[in-house]
């Protein structure tokens, strides 16, 4: 099967009603993940917490082609439509989409991880508690966060030494608000 441009399946995602808005906007979004200080230490082992239909993920490895890639999704459809695009990709052997709950995923794969990424997982609470034990010692966790909003608190230190994660910086882009 021939290989098909990422906008395309984005494209496909707008018109099946699982993201709304602009593709571009979309794409902006995603690569404002990594515009944090040190960006250009991203790459090599990724995790994307509930990776829908592919946002941030699929932008990202697109950009990072060195990356390596495990989707977590616990939505079998969904889940089943991300294969479906890894494949159509041809990424087959860089992204890897796991059906399944993310805590039941971390117990298998504790530490395994450089990085991990969440678009609207949920609230940081939950978003940290799960996405940390993924972390290599030193990895980095990065969410994109909601417009006008105090990150300090929505991100409190004591919270995040629970989970063994520090707030390392935050920035914005024309496109979003993001976490590490």
């Amino acid at each position: 099967m021939e290989p098909i441009p990422l906008e395309t399946l984005l494209l496909e995602g707008r018109r099946s009603g699982q993201i709304g808005g602009s593709v571009e906007a979309h794409g902006a979004h995603a690569l404002g993940f990594v515009g944090f200080e040190h960006a250009s230490a991203f790459g090599g082992d990724v995790l994307d917490l509930g990776s829908g239909v592919g946002l941030p993920a699929l932008v990202l490895a697109a950009a990072h082609p060195g990356s390596r890639w495990t989707l977590v999704e616990r939505r079998t459809g969904r889940a089943e439509l991300l294969r479906r695009a890894v494949t159509r990709l041809g990424w087959q052997s860089r992204v890897e989409v796991v059906a399944d709950d993310a805590a039941e995923v971390a117990a298998e794969r504790r530490g395994a991880y450089d990085w991990v990424t969440a678009r609207s997982f949920g609230p940081p609470a939950i978003t940290a508690e799960l996405g940390a034990p993924f972390l290599k010692p030193g990895g980095s966790l990065l969410t994109s966060e909601p417009p006008e909003v105090d990150v300090r608190s929505r991100w409190p230190r004591h919270g995040l030494e629970r989970c063994g994660l520090t707030l390392a910086e935050t920035w914005q882009t024309t496109a979003g608000s993001y976490v590490r």
